[in-house]
């Protein structure tokens, strides 16, 4: 099954089509990206799916990651599918731990042992919980742009930061989607929701202020 695949969670934003992957740190600007990379990547080949992480990460990333995700599966009518942010990067660096930065000293953290399912934690909280589980043995694998910003204390504690622990992993978010749509876990048809866990700092003006 050939998945495009579109991650834009984080600072480097990716576009992966089978084997082929493009990925580039970006400051601003990813929306105009992502759709001339992936007409590169797929050139005259047909696509049977697009699938796009939808967080958590951050706010405007995500939602223009979904919105070209969503906009392409229309055009092209084939299945769209989401994953986790933390899921594909986890999976991709074969991690305990995949943390993605939150800002304000924060992480969106996630555990192999929960299916990288997104909490907002300090990093104490998040060795503190780990540890208290059972869950971040020394050496520990730690992925994601966060174990990058949290690289003292996570290497402090015994783990370890995955080679480009940065990498936003759309070719396994391709390679996950191909098997949850050939497994039949998912149709594609679902409504696909971004994940923010934490509600955005910018809030509107109140009426008459």
């Amino acid at each position: 099954m050939r998945v495009l695949a579109f991650d834009t969670a984080g600072p480097v934003v990716g576009v992966a089509f089978g084997d082929l992957v493009r990925t580039e740190r970006v400051t601003r600007g990813a929306e105009g990206r992502l759709v001339p990379w992936a007409m590169e990547l797929v050139g005259d080949q047909r696509v049977d799916a697009v699938a796009v992480a939808i967080g958590p990460g951050a706010f405007t990333g995500v939602r223009v990651g979904l919105a070209t995700g969503q906009g392409l599966a229309h055009a092209l009518g084939v299945p769209l599918v989401g994953i986790g942010s933390l899921v594909s990067r986890g999976h991709r660096a074969n991690a305990d731990l995949a943390l993605l930065d939150a800002r304000k000293g924060r992480l969106y953290a996630g555990y192999r042992a929960d299916g990288f399912a997104p909490a907002d934690l300090s990093v104490e909280d998040v060795l503190r919980d780990g540890r208290a589980r059972g869950l971040l043995l020394p050496g520990f694998r730690c992925t994601g742009e966060g174990a990058l910003v949290a690289r003292t204390a996570l290497e402090a504690a015994g783990g370890v930061i995955v080679e480009e622990a940065d990498h936003p992993a759309p070719d396994t978010l391709a390679r996950l989607a191909a098997e949850l749509l050939v497994s039949g876990e998912v149709r594609g048809d679902e409504p696909v929701l971004p994940v923010y866990v934490r509600p955005p700092d910018a809030v509107p003006p109140r009426r008459g202020v």
